[in-house]
């Protein structure tokens, strides 16, 4: 009896790779809209009737200008971050790591682009920040791409940051002088610290603490930053911020029909909050406390456009008249300080109102 073959195996496929890529895709427009609902929650303090309000009147184009303006200092800084770090491994280990992929990626021309658009768009605090991770990799570039040109490595990584670091320092040297006047620790490292620090970050490092520094660093502002992009997101003004002088009566009600008259009523309130909405009959705004409010717009007698409350400058630290929570745009733009004055802006009426008489 001759013994039976057994049955012949089938080719194993290899089950394909999972395409990381096509879910990052897919969610990656998904994430505006998580953005918009989380902000408008946020600004309705979080009641779902006051979210359906503002979902209803608040424009796309708004929040799309909202994150345009994080994307201005956000995408630089994660440009210039990853050719730094990753050219800093490669010069430092000479061998290749997911990092050093994601800075090969990047051309130049997005570090030109990136640099260029941080210069407009960061405060002046943070521009020597710039100034640092521009030289950084400037230099890096020059030291993995020509090992063997002992001269232009030189120039690159030594000459050109002490030179530019120097130059930056005086330029600098009053708005230093007056962070130390002033007392105010954390303008003084942000302006006095970088450009010394470029002078560093442009030579190779030990090769044992190469990948724990670099790609530590990665990592951590790989984590750090979604929470921090979320948390300047749920803060970015969606709404324009007005006050409005409301006349009222006597028992504390608007009138209802005629116009306002706050000398004859004896009593104006000031609204400070959001404008959601206008018609020809309601204003309706959100007010500091996250409670919608319907005022009649015969009894409105004023209203100004106000600052957000993170547009006051909080720091007297300037280089020659520009602050440094200043960007050059906002530096080279016409002053508009003046509103900052406005006593409606505050809560109070610019005028007092006429006393009742006996």
């Amino acid at each position: 009896m001759t013994p039976r073959r057994p049955p012949a195996l089938r080719p194993r496929r290899d089950r394909a790779a999972p395409d990381n890529q096509q879910w990052l895709l897919g969610m990656l427009p998904a994430f505006p809209l998580v953005l918009l609902v989380l902000r408008l929650w946020y600004a309705g303090r979080q009641d779902t009737q006051t979210l359906l309000l503002l979902v209803q009147y608040v424009s796309p184009l708004g929040m799309l200008s909202s994150i345009l303006i994080i994307a201005v200092w956000i995408v630089p800084a994660v440009v210039l971050t990853v050719r730094a770090l990753g050219g800093l491994y490669q010069v430092s280990a000479g061998t290749k790591s997911w990092l050093v992929g994601l800075a090969d990626r990047v051309p130049d021309w997005v570090v030109v682009a990136a640099a260029f658009a941080g210069l407009l768009g960061w405060q002046l605090r943070f521009l020597p920040a710039l100034l640092m991770m521009v030289l950084a990799v400037a230099g890096l570039s020059v030291r993995d791409r020509f090992p063997d040109q002992v001269v232009a490595v030189r120039m690159a990584c030594v000459v050109v940051p002490a030179v530019v670091g120097a130059i930056a320092y005086v330029a600098l040297a009053p708005a230093i002088v007056d962070a130390v006047r002033e007392g105010e620790p954390v303008t003084l490292a942000l302006l006095a610290v970088p450009p010394g620090l470029a002078l560093l970050l442009t030579g190779p490092i030990p090769r044992a603490q190469a990948w724990l520094f670099t790609h530590g660093i990665a990592m951590a502002v790989a984590v750090l930053l979604p929470i921090m992009v979320g948390a300047v997101f749920l803060r970015v003004p969606v709404l324009p911020l007005v006050a409005v002088e409301v006349a009222v009566d006597r028992d504390g009600t608007a009138p209802a029909g005629a116009a306002p008259a706050p000398a004859r009523s004896g009593e104006v309130e000031v609204v400070v909050g959001n404008e959601i909405a206008v018609d020809d009959r309601m204003s309706t705004m959100l007010d500091r406390e996250g409670t919608v409010r319907f005022i009649p717009n015969t009894a409105l007698i004023s209203k100004i456009l106000c600052p957000e409350p993170g547009e006051v400058p909080r720091s007297r630290v300037d280089l020659l008249g520009w602050y440094v929570e200043q960007s050059m745009v906002s530096w080279l733009a016409p002053d508009s300080r003046g509103l900052y004055d406005d006593p409606r802006c505050q809560g109070r009426p610019r005028h007092r109102a006429a006393s009742p008489g006996p």
